[in-house]
């Protein structure tokens, strides 16, 4: 099945949707806006997804904690699959949910353009195998919600080539701040100052999992955008050139689409409690906050599975990381 076209006369989520109803097996080339994609599927099921070198896995996967290289060395000589040298503590399904982060990901920054061409090859692999299913509508659905949740971070980063940095002084209302193992992981990550782009490739994570959780802490003032570096790979902007944007509109940033988490603790308790507003009170009902981001910054936290789903979807429920958690945060501003 010879199948090429441009994504103006078929958009991409009927590209992938046609190939998963006829149970295709290859790989989908895509050039949108100067992003060059590929995603591979396997009898309709997608199995992997980048707009880098497939050998980047590798290194995303080591980075994550997820396999060592002592391990790796019999994926390489195709002796074992990826599944079966995972570092102690992640299973299967923790592969699954790394996978189709991955795969989403490229999903929404390829859909975004709007434009381009693409070009399906039949029986066309990824250079290591991830023995994946990943169901395309779980991925289109996400990709399709990370449009509006991006918009948020661009209030408060506007690019993933901007650098960012800890602030020198604590916001005035804060006497100290609760720094978890998982948070102090993310800012030894940033390195002092750093971009979305560097701290996902230290983590292993995606941008969009490292943007959301940087534009949280930017909101909180624990950290701010220094400024803007050469132009990165891609951008997740509409096309309008990252130049002119304002490196210090962080500060400036309407937070009215996104709840405001406190994770700043004061160091004295109130006097009087009985003074306490209504508004004090029905914060004390809200999430608990603090443990909310340690939460999101957390890529080992597993949480019960859920018994209404199954599938790749109950795989996802089963360890929420950066990219579930993250999203969590960003269905608080809807």
């Amino acid at each position: 099945m010879a199948l090429t076209g441009t994504l103006e006369s078929i958009p991409l989520p009927e590209v992938l949707r046609m190939l998963a109803r006829s149970r295709k097996s290859g790989c989908l080339r895509v050039d949108a806006g100067g992003l060059q994609g590929k995603v591979y599927l396997t009898d309709g099921w997608m199995t992997y997804a980048t707009t880098r070198r497939d050998q980047d896995l590798r290194a995303d996967l080591l980075s994550a904690g997820m396999v060592d290289e002592a391990g790796w060395k019999y994926v390489e000589r195709r002796e074992r699959g990826i599944a079966e040298i995972l570092t102690e503590g992640y299973e299967r399904e923790d592969l699954t949910h790394f996978i189709t982060e991955q795969i989403t990901d490229v999903l929404f920054r390829l859909s975004r353009p709007g434009h381009g061409t693409f070009d399906f090859g039949e029986d066309v692999g990824p250079h290591y195998p991830t023995e994946q299913q990943i169901n395309i509508e779980v991925c289109l659905d996400e990709a399709e919600k990370r449009i509006a949740q991006w918009r948020l971070i661009e209030e408060v980063i506007p690019g993933v080539n901007f650098r960012l940095r800890m602030v020198q002084v604590l916001p005035e209302e804060a006497r100290e701040v609760t720094v978890t193992a998982d948070t102090w992981r993310l800012l030894s990550a940033l390195n002092g100052q750093g971009t979305v782009e560097e701290v996902a490739a230290r983590l292993g994570a995606t941008d969009f999992q490292i943007a959301q959780v940087m534009a949280l802490m930017v909101r909180q003032g624990l950290l701010e955008v220094v400024d803007q570096l050469a132009p990165a790979r891609y951008s997740y902007g509409d096309g309008e050139d990252e130049g002119d944007a304002v490196a210090n509109q962080a500060g400036s940033s309407s937070q009215d689409n996104f709840e405001e988490i406190t994770i700043l603790r004061p160091g004295a308790v109130e006097d009087n409690p009985a003074e306490a507003t209504e508004e004090d009170a029905a914060a004390e009902d809200d999430v608990d906050d603090a443990d909310l981001l340690q939460s999101v910054l957390n890529g080992f936290t597993s949480d019960a599975e859920d018994e209404s789903t199954d599938g790749t979807e109950r795989s996802l429920g089963r360890r929420r990381g950066l990219g579930a958690l993250a999203r969590e945060l960003s269905d608080l501003g809807e």
